[in-house]
Formats: C-alpha cells, structure tokens, sequence
C-alpha cells in the first residue's frame, strides 16, 4: 500500500467526479489512518505545478512587465504582474464561485416558499411543496460541490503564485551584486518567502468578490425590495455606513501590520546575532542590556499588534453584528410603520441578509485588509528584486607567454566596495599594475587595513572595477576566507553535485587530511554535518571547504587564507600535500598569514592601503629593505627543510561529536494535548480574562436565541393579523396602501396595524394581539441590542488577553534561552532556536487569536442553533444522534492524515529555508565554482517538494470538508421532510419552523469553517508547544547573589584549580579529566595542544561556562560557589571569533554606558582604533553592521581588545584570538597585551607559538589532561616532550627560531 502512495499524483489520472468529490485522495486516508505518513509518501509534484515552469513563467512576465513600464514611464507594480501571469486560472474558477453565490441567493426564496405551507390559510399543495423541498436539496448538494471546489482552486493558484514569485527571488539571490548582498539580510529574505509569500494564500480567494460582492449587492437588494417594499432601503442605508467602516479598519490593519513587520525584523535581527553570539554575551555579562533592548522593542511590537488587534475586533465585532443591526432596522421599522410581515417573508429577508453577511462584511473585509497585506509584501519583495545584480564586466585579452599564455592579467584597475558613485572614495581600493602569473604559484600577503579578501572577489568578478582590465582564462576554483559548509552530508560537500570520481575523491580526502575524521564518524562520508556545519570543528570545516574547492578541476585556483583555522602540523601537511603536490602545473593564488611558507611561492605580491607596493620573489623582496622584507629576514633560509615524519597524513580532531545528525527540527506526532491549550491560556491572566470572555459570549448568543425565539413569535402573530385582515376583519390602513400600489408592491398580503396608526374599529382580540406583538417585538430589539455588545465586547476582551499571552509567552520564553546551558546554543541551529522566535511566535502573534476566537464563537453559536431547532421539533434529535456519531467518525478518521499533511508541509518548507540561508552565505563560491544551475535545480525540487505536500494538504481539508457539509445537508433535508410529515402531529407553526430552518440554513458555511478550521488550529498549536517547551530548558546557575564577594576581588589573580574536570552534559564524553594546577599572580601562561584537546573546555570550565567538578580558587575563593556575573565580571575575555553586535560602536564597547567617551577613547587609541574611528563621522556613534561585516577581522578583534582594555581587570584570558587576523594584527595585539597588562594574569590559548614564548609558563594539554606545565625553556628540554613536538612539527627553521626565542625569555 505505502508503494501506491508514491509516483504521480493520481489526481492527474482522476476522472470529473473524482475530482469533485476528491475520492481520489481516498488511498492516502486510508494509508495514513493507520500509519504515520513520512516525506516518502507523497506524490510526485503535478506537472502544471513545477516551480522551474512557473519560476520561467514568472520571470518571462516580470521583465515584460518592467519592460513595458519603462516604456511608458510608469513604476513597474509586482502585484499587477503576478495578477496578469495568472489572470486565465483565477478568472475562470471565478465561475464557481458565480455557481455557488447564485445558488446561495436562491436558497431564501425556495426556503420562503416551504415556511408558507405552515402558515394559516396557506394555498400551497403538498406536492409542491415537496418539489420544493427537493430543489433546495438539489441546490444543496450542487453548492457543496462547487463552492468547495471554488475555494481549494484558489488556494491552488495562490499556491502557484507563491511558488513562482519564491523561485524569482531565488533567481533574484543567484544573480545580485555582493554589494546588494551586503546591502539586504538573509533575515529579510527568507522572511519574504516565510511570511510575505504566504499573504497569496489569504487574499485570492477573495479577489473576484470585488466584483461579485457589489452585484450580490444590487441583487439581494432587488429581492429585499421585493418582499418588503421601501424598508429595504435601510439595508442599503446600514451597509453604506458599516461597509466602508469596515473597509478603512481593513485598511488600518494592513497599514499596521506593515509596522508590526518592521518591529518584527528588527527583533529577529538582532535576535539571530544573540543567538549566534551567545557564549560571548555570557563572558561579557551582556544579558541584561540585550535584554531590555529585545524587549523595548518587543513592547513596541506588541503596542502595534495591539492596536492593530483593537482594529480587528472591531471588525469582527461588525462582521458579527452586522446581519443582526440590518434585522433589527428592518423588522424593527416594518413594526413602527405598520407593514405586515410574514414568516415567509421575515425568514426569506433574514436570508439574504444572511448572504449580504457572509459576502460583504465578511469576505470583503477580508479582500480589503489581505489585499492591502499582500500589496504591501509584495511591494517589499519588488524592492528587493530591483537591487543591482551582479555586473559582466569586460575582460581584456592577456598577452600569451612562452608558457602559452597568461592565467591572470590585472591592468590599472581600481575597485570599490561603496557602490558605483564615482565621487565617494572613502572605499579601499586596489591597484596591480600589469600583474601577469601563468602556472605560477604566487602568494600575497598584506597590512591590517587592506580587504585582503577583495582583490580575489575582483579576480572572481564580484568586485567590479571602475577603471582597468581583469582577466582570468579558464576555470577558477575558489575558497572563501570563512569556511563555507552547506547541510548535507560530508560526501556531498566535498563532490558539491559533480559525479564522485572514486580515485580522485580519494586522493582529495588524503591530500586534506580528512581521513582520521571520516573514521571517527559512524556513517563515514554519509554523515550529516549539521547546519553550516554545526557538528565540525572550525578545521575540519576549513579542510572540507579546501576539499571542495580541490575536487573541482580548476586551471586558476584562488585560496582565502586556507590555513588559518588549523594547528601547525595540519598546516603544513595541506601546503605540501594538498597546494604543492597535488595542484601542481595549475595557477595558486593564496592569502595566508602563515610566514613559514613564503619561500614556496613563485611570487609574492605585497599590498598596502589597497595599493601593490612590492611584487617579486623571495630572494628579491628581502633584499629590497622595506618594512616587509625586516619581516622575511626573521624566516631561516632553510625553512622548506621538513621531517621526514611529516610527510605521514596528519589530522585534525575535533571536540564534537560527529554521529550522524539530522539537520531538521524534532517533528511532532499525535495529538496536541489538552496542556498545551491549558498552558496558552494560563499566560494570559486567566482568572480575570477567560471568565468574563465566555460570560459576554455566552450571554451575546443567550440574547440572540431570546431574540429570535421572539421574532418568531412575533411572525407567528403576524400571520394570524394578516389572516384576519384578508378575512376583512380589521381594515387597511390607506396611506400605506396608496404608497405600496404607487411603487408596485401591492399583494395579496394586507397590511398589520401599529399603536401610532390605529382606528375605533379594532375589536378587543385584535387590540390584545397588536399588544402582544409590540411586547415581542421590543424584547427582540433589545435582545439583539445586547447581543451586539456582548459579542463586540468579546471580540475586543479576548484579543487583549491574546496579546497578554503571546507577551508573556515570548518574554518568558526568551529569559530561559538567555539563561539556558552554553551546551543548548552549542548543540541546536541557529535556524532552529530562531525559528521559535520567528515563525512560532509569529502564527500566535496573529494567527491563533483569530482562529481560536473564531472557532469558540461558532461553536456556542452552533450549540445555541442545534439546541433551539431541536426544542422546536423534539423528533430532530433521532436523526441528529446518528449523523453526529458519523460526523465525529469522519473527523477521527480524517484528522490523523490531515494533520501530518500539515506537518509536512511545514517539514518540507524548513530544507527551502536552509537552502536560501546555505546560498546567501555561500554565494560567492557558488558562482565562482559555476554551480548557480545546480543550486537552482536543488532550490526547484525543495519547492516542488513542498508543493506537493501543501496541495495534498489542501486537497485532505476538502475531502473532509466536502463530507462533513454533506452530513449537515442531510439533516438540512431531514429537518424538512420530517417537519412536512410531522406538521399536524406537533403543530409545528410557521415562525417557529422558519427559524429552525433558518438557523439551519445559516448554519453551513460556519460549520464548514469551524470544522477546517478546528484541524489547523490543532496543527497550529504545535508551535505553542514548541515556545512552551523552550520555557523549560536546563538553566545555568544564579547570576547574582546577596552576599557577592568584594568589590575589590580578585586583587591578585591567582588562580588555583584541584582535580577540576569537565563535561558539557550528561550524553556527551567529559572533556576535561582531573586537572590540577596553580597559577601565580601576575602570571602569564600560555596553553597549548592539538585541537579537541581541552584548551577551550579549560577556559569554559574558568567561566562555568559549563559547570565543571573539582574546586577552582581566585585569590582563595571558590568561584564554584558564587554567583556566575560575580565571578564572570571580573575576568576579561578576548575571544577566538570577535563577535560584534549591530548597532552603533559605542553600544558594542560599552552596552551599560559605564564608561565616559574620553575613556572609550583611550581604548581605542591604544588599540591604533581612534584614527580609523575619527575619520567616520559618526565617531563613536558610527554604525556597525550586521556582525561587524563593515570592519576586518583584525579590526573586530581590536574592539574586542578595547573591550578588555575597559574592564581593567585583573585576569585577562585570550581564546585563540590572533589565530585569523594577519600578522600585523597579530603583533598589534601582542605588544598591547605585554604593556597594558603587564599587572594581570593573561592565560592565553595558541594558536601561534611564537605567540607564547614569552609566557611565564606554558600549560600543555592532551585529551583533557594536563601532561606538561612549566616554562618555555624547561619544556624544550623534555626529550619526547608534548610541547617540544609542537615546536618541531613547525619545521627546522622555525623551530630553531622558538628554541632562540625561549632561551632569551629564560636568560
């Protein structure tokens, strides 16, 4: 069976009727009633449906479009685009709908005419009206199959629009500028696609009433004015005055949620940089002004979507009450005027007023506030679609050499990052003057403020010149300076979508030191490495990028400091294996901070403030005496002198775990039990606000039954004084007379006498009915008065409390995740907490409310219709026992397939996501490496995917649906045949009976709603569960105490730890084992070992980071036994990767504001900041963008050294932090180091050696042990020893450079 389920759609084999009826579909219920469905069960995408057809379609109209627009001078419109391109499909299932409304208007009429057969002196024959009673069958079940089908063909095209406008904006990525990539955020984008899109799926299924709507007008008015003369009018008085009320409050809500939105952005900004930098905002202490400021604007959010909520309610709130008001004026003003009404009529008008409901004040509500949503969004996306693209700009033709031509010319070029305006200079520039390199290794290397980075992304085209010539011939390999792994498995990073080459793949996993690490994981190279590589350490995903890029057969391979985020030994094993050896005879172009290896290269390019100051080899650039030539004489001639032991393959280990990972997020299955629902509705000060929601609710639909019990009543009497007057018992009053036969509308039916307009002649039974009609009357008027109230009351209360929920839930929400372990941020996405903050919160910011309000209201409505019909015609209830029991065995069967098709569709939107999130980060070497096709294919079959799920989604809700109405139309027919069999038997009168049939009546397209409804919000309420289920996560210790230690500790900063061991949690490996030592004050000690060693575990284990076992004294007090921001205040941190915050540089250096500017100032001057700074004219308040991406890696990491200038403690602890900056930088931040905390205890985990020579002592760990502690000097004396093998793993020369070095600091 589950085989069945997979292959083509059989709804493209399905004949008419199966398509009608969706029995087509029928397989996959069966199926998923008893097993749980998984992504292997779906369907092939239809044809009609392929996102590379409609993203072909999409694109051809956008451009058409742009194109006529330019022509005739007018701003190109996104929304009218998409409209034209699917004009044909949504206009044509606009005849459904004309089916399905036309029906709709009939059905009051053939309703009117069954209620007559109940009323006194009715002429109506059984026969007839039974021919009635089968045609408002016959319409039934013809609305039941049109009006579905209707609604789930709009979904299907909105669908189709969403799918084509995400495949342009895919295409749009793949084709931009890398200055507008800088220019947007991924958040931005993949919010287009997650929110923006989905605006389609509300708002065309409303788009053609924007005409129906209007003619249903003239129409229902026509009838209305037929039935019951002039009083019609008010109809048209009451909606003139409602309807464009309701359209300025729709207006109002699209104009607010376009505020929410831009509050919302801005918190997911900022809330995807603290996730991503969590551990450095706990070494800082930083939560609390993180804090306030996610929940300032949070509040402002919050304000928005509480106004916007208000404008809702409102709405709701006419929606509801807008039949009742037009009833009201119109039974309510043929009672003072004296016209006669009978139940025919009255149940006839209530009708239409029904029909007026549903179409005008309830889905032209809605095409207004979605409309103007979705022209909203779609205006967002338009300007994201017109940021420049990526320029092809020409090359010049390189001169051919005697070794057959030239690989790379760069001829007077210039380049910018500031955009094309030829008057801004303030960009870094570069300059090569006639640089020709054919087969030749050549390496560069440069100051702190050059973008090193630039000069290979002109080289790859994404740095246009503004003057000169770059030329490439043939194909170019490229790795970027940040290690780019996309998800998938290790195998698939490596071959990035070219066939695997067996004994190539495995000469690239050797020559990148990748084999020890493919031993280590339980699936080898079918391991998945997690989002953008979360389970890999920074070297392995610098050597699996290196990896890729080598796989590729290139003839120019460009190289972004590949040997920066891994220790010496790996180092040099990839330069000799992997760049030498096996790239030999192609073009090298490599940035490498790493000296050693300078003598290798064939030539060497020196840049300076973007300027080519020096290019030649070796030999010639030392003897030209500039600054940089002192650098190389520091390098022994020798240096390309190894060990024969090198030459064996060295890895990389890392500290994670790599068994194999799943990149998608825990899916839940079952039911969403009645604790989540209960858990919702505690955040919301329940006691106060769910009592008195269901108190107004229930009193609302308590007067609206008291109210229409008494119209009927009132019908009842009604048809009794008409009786009587056609008998000529009362006489017609002839003013009204006289005007009804002027426009028309004189009938057979005479006119009823009011209090204002009575003669002498009346009798006394006559008199006493006309009292007890106006008695009926005025208690309906007031009853529905309150029940105005009430359900606009409710509307408004339950909204506040929905907004106090969705306030609590993300503020406690967010104070766990801020309070959470170190080891949660290290072990889940980004993408995967964030989408907590994003999507979750999102539906129950919005959504839920209106669902769970809507869903509460109709079913008191429901039970209040069912209740009275059944009091009406107690014989109701035999066939409603049965149909219910059948009713709840469809939606048990059905629920189970419906609700995995819904969390499937959500699972197979997540890959679309991480693949737009993989693209954006990866961009550059997707293009440069020529894989945009491949990326668009792969973007096209995770649409196509969701696709699939989503229209299987869709057609699961109507099957249901379509069953469901189908119970209710048979009791529809029930009630009426058994109220014609019975009529005699009970006495059934005509008021009476048109209210029940009435209620019934009315009751459909709510039921419809409510049971579709009802299986969304069970799926939606998965993401309460999920928020709910972060508001209980594992939280770290305390972070203040009562009783802190003095204000003056640590005046030493000795440091003593015993039998200190370490692990992150309870199912991972401990990492740290029984470390033992003493650190003296003053001290400066440097830690070193292969990577996965412990050095970082032993800094978390200083900062509890992770709470380790053991004691760890500072200046004799347990830290173990304070509080975390007592204990982490007082350490200063340099950390590994600077982490900067978006915003401006003062908030980055000092978020408290402690400090005063002139202090900020000093900081930077000893940092060599405060020039660069100075030149902005911001100064301290200039703007630091997403992650620092406006400064260099040195320069992030110079503010980080100013931050631990500012604190002045007296432990300052360096976690790798020259380890990516050039040397420059690195000798900047050294010297600052020796002279600014010369008084402080500096524990500093190498990456370099040379870095710690100087150290007082040197910590050597090994697999979480300490194996070595001493000085530099005595450690090299240590035959065999840890530290000696480290020094002389970095070759002969260097290492006789480090021993030199260690015995000055000895001596």
């Amino acid at each position: 069976m589950a085989d069945k389920l997979k292959g083509p759609c059989p709804y493209n084999r399905a004949n008419w009727l199966s398509r009608f009826t969706y029995w087509w579909i029928f397989p996959l219920f069966r199926y998923g009633f008893r097993h749980p469905l998984t992504q292997d069960h779906l369907y092939d995408v239809l044809p009609e449906d392929q996102s590379h057809l409609l993203g072909d379609r999409m694109e051809k109209s956008w451009n058409d479009h742009v194109k006529k627009c330019e022509k005739k001078g007018k701003k190109p419109s996104l929304f009218w685009a998409v409209i034209a391109e699917f004009k044909w499909e949504w206009g044509i299932n606009g005849i459904f709908l004309v089916v399905s409304e036309g029906i709709k208007l009939a059905q009051p009429f053939l309703v009117g005419r069954i209620i007559s057969y109940f009323q006194p002196g009715s002429t109506l024959s059984q026969t007839e009206v039974y021919i009635y009673a089968m045609l408002v069958a016959v319409s039934h079940i013809l609305r039941l199959i049109v009006s579905p089908k209707y609604f789930c063909n709009s979904q299907h095209i909105a669908l189709k629009m969403k799918v084509a406008v995400a495949s342009l904006i895919y295409r749009k990525i793949l084709k931009m500028s890398s200055w507008s990539k800088h220019s947007t955020t991924s958040g931005k984008i993949i919010n287009h696609l997650s929110t923006d899109l989905d605006k389609f799926l509300y708002a065309v299924e409303n788009f053609h009433f924007c005409w129906i709507g209007p003619l249903e007008i003239v129409a229902i008015l026509y009838l209305l004015y037929q039935q019951i003369g002039l009083v019609s009018l008010l109809t048209l008085a009451v909606t003139l005055v409602l309807l464009p009320l309701q359209f300025m409050l729709g207006w109002i809500c699209g104009k607010l949620r376009m505020k929410i939105g831009a509050a919302g952005d801005k918190r997911i900004h900022l809330m995807n940089q603290i996730i991503a930098g969590m551990r450095v905002i706990k070494m800082y202490c930083w939560e609390k002004p993180f804090s306030e400021i996610i929940f300032n604007i949070r509040g402002l959010e919050v304000f928005q979507i509480w106004k916007s909520s208000i404008a809702k309610s409102i709405n709701i709130g006419l929606f509801q009450s807008a039949s009742v008001v037009i009833s009201m004026a119109l039974f309510g003003t043929a009672w003072y005027t004296g016209v006669p009404l009978s139940a025919q009529r009255i149940y006839s008008t209530l009708g239409w007023v029904s029909c007026l409901r549903l179409t005008i004040f309830f889905c032209m509500m809605y095409l207004v506030e979605d409309s103007k949503q979705l022209a909203s969004s779609l205006k967002r996306i338009q300007s994201f679609l017109t940021v420049e693209d990526m320029k092809v700009f020409s090359e010049g033709k390189a001169k051919s050499n005697k070794k057959g031509g030239v690989s790379v010319c760069i001829r007077n070029m210039t380049a910018s990052w500031h955009g094309p305006l030829p008057q801004n200079k303030e960009g870094v520039t570069e300059k090569l003057l006639g640089q020709e390199m054919s087969e030749a290794f050549s390496l560069k290397n440069i100051d702190l403020e050059v973008k090193k980075t630039s000069l290979l992304l002109s080289l790859l085209k994404e740095l246009p010149p503004e003057t000169g010539q770059v030329c490439v011939q043939g194909t170019v390999g490229y790795m970027a300076q940040t290690p780019w792994v996309m998800s998938g498995t290790f195998q698939a990073n490596v071959t990035f979508g070219e066939n695997v080459e067996q004994e190539r793949y495995r000469q690239v996993l050797h020559a990148c030191a990748l084999y020890k690490d493919l031993e280590l994981m339980r699936l080898g190279d079918q391991t998945l490495v997690g989002e953008r590589g979360l389970l890999l350490s920074g070297g392995q995903k610098a050597r699996l990028t290196l990896a890729r890029t080598v796989y590729r057969e290139a003839d120019v391979y460009l190289l972004d400091d590949p040997l920066g985020a891994v220790d010496t030994e790996v180092g040099s094993h990839l330069f000799q294996r992997c760049i030498c050896e096996m790239l030999r005879g192609k073009t090298r172009i490599l940035v490498t901070h790493q000296l050693q290896y300078l003598r290798s290269a064939d030539r060497i390019v020196v840049l300076n403030e973007g300027r080519v100051v020096s290019v030649g080899t070796y030999d010639e650039l030392v003897k030209q005496g500039t600054e940089f030539s002192s650098i190389l004489t520091k390098h022994d001639k020798d240096m390309e002198e190894k060990d024969e032991s090198q030459e064996k393959s060295i890895n990389e280990q890392g500290e994670k775990s790599t068994e194999a990972f799943d990149d998608g997020e825990f899916v839940e299955t079952g039911d969403v039990g009645w604790n989540v629902y209960k858990d919702y509705y505690l955040s919301g000060r329940p006691w106060l606000y769910l009592p008195l929601t269901m108190f107004l609710l229930l009193i609302a639909y308590a007067a609206n039954g008291y109210g229409n019990w008494h119209l009927a009543k009132w019908a009842e009497l009604s048809n009794s004084l008409n009786l009587r007057t056609q008998n000529g018992s009362y006489p017609l009053y002839p003013v009204i007379d006289t005007l009804n036969q002027t426009h028309g509308l004189y009938t057979t039916y005479m006119y009823n006498i009011t209090p204002h307009l009575q003669t002498s002649n009346f009798t006394t039974e006559g008199s006493l009915i006309t009292v007890q009609g106006d008695e009926l009357m005025q208690q309906y008027l007031v009853a529905m008065s309150v029940f105005v109230v009430g359900i606009s009351l409710f509307s408004l209360v339950y909204f506040r409390m929905s907004v106090i929920i969705s306030k609590r839930l993300h503020n406690n929400m967010f104070q766990v995740v801020m309070g959470a372990k170190t080891h949660f941020f290290d072990s889940n996405p980004v993408g995967q907490i964030l989408n907590r903050f994003t999507r979750d919160l999102g539906l129950i910011d919005s959504l839920i409310p209106s669902l769970t309000s809507m869903v509460i209201e109709i079913s008191v409505q429901l039970a209040m219709k069912i209740g009275i019909t059944c009091i009406i015609n107690p014989f109701l209830l035999l066939p409603l026992a049965p149909l219910v029991i059948v009713l709840y065995l469809i939606r048990w069967f059905s629920l189970p397939t419906t609700r995995n098709m819904k969390r499937l569709e959500a699972m197979t939107q997540s890959p679309i996501f991480s693949h737009i999130s993989d693209t954006l980060v990866g961009l550059q070497s997707i293009r440069a490496l020529g894989m945009s096709r491949k990326f668009l294919q792969d973007f096209d079959r995770f649409q196509d995917r969701h696709t699939s799920a989503f229209f299987l989604y869709l057609s699961t809700i109507r099957w249901f649906s379509l069953r469901s109405l189908f119970i209710l139309d048979v009791y529809f027919v029930l009630v009426i045949l058994l109220s014609l069999v019975l009529r005699d038997m009970i006495g059934l009168s005509g008021g009476l009976f048109g209210m029940a049939l009435n209620y019934l009546l009315t009751m459909a397209t709510p039921f419809a709603y409510m049971m579709r409804k009802t299986a969304d919000l069970n799926t939606l309420m998965t993401s309460v569960e999920r928020i709910v289920s972060y508001t209980k996560l594992e939280q770290e210790a305390p972070k203040v105490s009562n009783s802190p230690p003095p204000s003056s500790w640590p005046q030493n900063g000795e440091i003593k730890l015993v039998n200190v061991g370490l692990q992150y949690s309870s199912d991972t490996d401990q990492v740290l084992h029984n470390i033992t030592c003493l650190i003296n004050s003053r001290e400066k000690i440097g830690i070193v070992g292969r990577t996965g060693a412990g050095k970082s575990s032993l800094l978390a284990a200083l900062l509890r980071l992770a709470e380790p076992t053991g004691k760890i004294y500072i200046d004799d007090v347990n830290v173990l036994k304070i509080d975390l921001h007592e204990l982490r205040n007082k350490i200063s941190v340099i950390p590994q990767d600077p982490i900067l915050f978006s915003g401006t540089l003062r908030k980055n250096l000092d978020p408290f504001e402690e400090y005063t500017d002139d202090q900020l100032w000093i900081a930077l001057e000893q940092v060599q900041l405060k020039v660069k700074v100075q030149s902005e004219r911001e100064g301290l308040y200039m703007e630091v963008s997403d992650s620092g991406q406006n400064l260099s890696v040195g320069q992030r990491q110079l503010v980080c050294l100013a931050r631990a200038i500012l604190r002045q403690n007296n432990i300052l602890v360096l976690d790798e932090a020259t380890a990516n900056v050039d040397h420059s930088t690195d000798r900047l931040i050294q010297e600052t180091i020796r002279s600014r905390f010369k008084n402080c205890t500096v524990l500093t985990v190498a990456h370099r050696i040379h870095t710690i020579m100087d150290s007082s002592r040197v910590m050597v760990l090994n697999q979480g042990k300490l194996v070595e502690f001493d000085t530099p000097f005595q450690l090299l004396q240590i035959e065999d020893g840890f530290f000696k093998n480290l020094v002389q793993q970095t070759g002969k020369a260097q290492a006789k450079v480090l021993q030199t070095l260690a015995e000055n600091y000895h001596k």
